[in-house]
């Protein structure tokens, strides 16, 4: 089992270099961020991709991937929007570059908000073609692409795409091995439960998982999904990749991240 954590939401403050050397010293060895110039919980945190190779590395720790835009658009255009797809490009260059710099190999990739006056039809074809556009980028820099549905309830009012099998249909019509869906079980608990349903449904393109309690969006034994249960599940699907927390601590970040580990490999309940 590869364990992630999420540097926007644990050690957050710090700067995010510092971030990667507190989540090896608490025993994990995958880190991942938000945007590229901006650090959560610090002023001024724009990041530098040779620090963070070099940090990583020193560490023994790999940093798996960055997020182009905001989820609702405001920040890169978000997919959603035709008329906005020359800011998205240009973020996604942004990223992608300062990815392949960094040494880190994926990127995640959200839809933006429902745009008015637009169908669902229509904002799902914008979706599509933004898609195709930057996965051929994503085949020029060789960093992949997770495509992530998001809860619309709690979190993010107004965001397009709220459901795993709508995002998986996506990658399934792009069709190529860069792109491969993002499954947060915090996000889907909320939208659609069955996770396990819905994660074996989708383990064809299943290329990156997040893990937060809910509610709350906390330590992931205070909510009502039986974690432990999902990572054996998960594993005997075959599926590879890492499990990443992207949750707010209540403990110190330290101790939630260590107990966190303990408790997806069984060794306290």
């Amino acid at each position: 089992m590869k364990i992630g954590v999420c540097l926007e939401m644990f050690f957050t403050d710090r700067p995010f270099t510092d971030r990667i050397a507190a989540a090896a010293e608490a025993g994990c060895r995958n880190v991942e961020m938000w945007f590229i110039d901006a650090t959560a919980g610090v002023e001024n945190g724009a990041k530098d991709p040779d620090a963070i190779r070099t940090v990583a590395q020193q560490a023994g720790v790999t940093v798996t991937n960055a997020v182009i835009g905001s989820p609702d658009g405001s920040l890169g255009g978000g997919l959603t929007d035709p008329a906005r797809r020359g800011e998205w490009l240009d973020r996604t260059d942004a990223t992608l570059d300062f990815c392949r710099k960094a040494g880190i190999g994926a990127a995640i990739v959200c839809t933006g908000n429902g745009v008015e006056g637009s169908t669902r039809g229509q904002m799902r074809s914008s979706v599509l073609d933004g898609l195709r556009s930057t996965v051929d980028k994503a085949d020029a820099y060789g960093v992949d692409l997770w495509l992530e549905p998001l809860n619309d309830k709690i979190d993010h009012k107004g965001y397009m795409l709220t459901g795993s099998d709508a995002a998986a249909d996506l990658c399934r019509e792009i069709g190529s091995p860069r792109l491969k869906l993002l499954f947060d079980c915090y996000h889907m608990q909320i939208m659609e439960g069955d996770l396990i349903g819905h994660l074996e449904r989708h383990k064809d393109v299943l290329g990156h998982v997040h893990m937060a309690g809910h509610p709350g969006r906390h330590e992931l034994w205070l909510g009502e999904i039986n974690y432990p249960f999902v990572v054996r599940r998960i594993e005997t699907m075959g599926y590879e990749g890492v499990i990443a927390l992207e949750y707010a601590p209540t403990l110190d970040p330290s101790e939630s991240l260590r107990r966190a580990i303990a408790y997806l490999e069984g060794e306290i309940t």
